[in-house]
């Protein structure tokens, strides 16, 4: 269970991008952030691996405890993984060496250097198998199409072998169908495999079917929380002002 505990995020300047937040994120459960651009949907998800630090309150994860200190927050990041928008592979190098950095946060910085070993190569291809691009494994990334490069993402995200898959609106620079497909697989994989996923999305056809919860952001606040079948258009409205 990963939690955030009265936990809000204030910026330079004053602004406010989450007021104080209480949410609960089950394990095995596809929850999706719906809300429009600036409604801080990408500040909560930064939030929930350190990557954003509260101003007040905390983020608190079993058997960790609340997320301070270095240790701590080493140990959950390495079965946190990220999937964003716009890929950030390295295009110069080759798919598998993408994936591979997956594997980078289990060693040392110093051990990170030298050539990963078989097995960590080994955990590679099969994230790539389970993605369909074991094929292109030695093909540079930056000759993928987009929705390729997006599935090279989850992949490097897979090889953490990782309890939480966040997710930073990973479809919004895809076509429809693309993202569609992106999503199916992105959900499939996290149900077949008990991986609990938080994905961010401003899309409301696709939060109502993949999701098992939809929280609603509005200016930094959560306007709802439930079902996908509870959403109706006055929350959508609030949602979206």
């Amino acid at each position: 269970m990963l939690s955030l505990n009265a936990v809000s995020v204030v910026y330079p300047g004053e602004r406010m991008a989450i007021h104080p937040t209480t949410l609960a994120f089950a394990p095995d459960q596809f929850t999706v952030i719906l809300g429009p651009s600036g409604a801080g949907k990408s500040t909560l998800l930064r939030t929930l691996n350190g990557l954003v630090r509260p101003s007040s309150g905390a983020v608190t994860v079993d058997k960790l405890g609340e997320l301070v200190g270095r240790l701590r927050m080493r140990r959950h990041r390495a079965s946190t993984a990220m999937v964003f928008q716009q890929h950030h592979l390295i295009g110069r190098i080759s798919v598998l060496r993408n994936v591979l950095m997956g594997r980078l946060g289990y060693y040392s910085t110093a051990r990170s250097l030298l050539p990963l070993p078989r097995r960590d190569h080994l955990i590679a291809m099969e994230s790539l198998d389970k993605v369909g691009l074991a094929d292109v494994a030695l093909v540079r990334a930056d000759t993928l199409s987009g929705g390729q490069q997006q599935r090279v993402g989850l992949a490097r995200a897979l090889a953490q072998q990782p309890g939480l898959i966040l997710a930073d609106e990973p479809v919004a620079s895809l076509d429809p169908a693309t993202a569609r497909r992106a999503l199916t697989l992105l959900h499939d994989i996290c149900k077949r495999e008990s991986i609990a996923a938080v994905v961010s999305l401003h899309q409301v056809d696709l939060a109502r079917d993949f999701a098992d919860r939809i929280v609603g952001l509005s200016r930094g606040r959560v306007v709802f929380d439930g079902e996908p079948g509870d959403l109706n258009q006055q929350q959508l409205d609030h949602i979206y002002h």
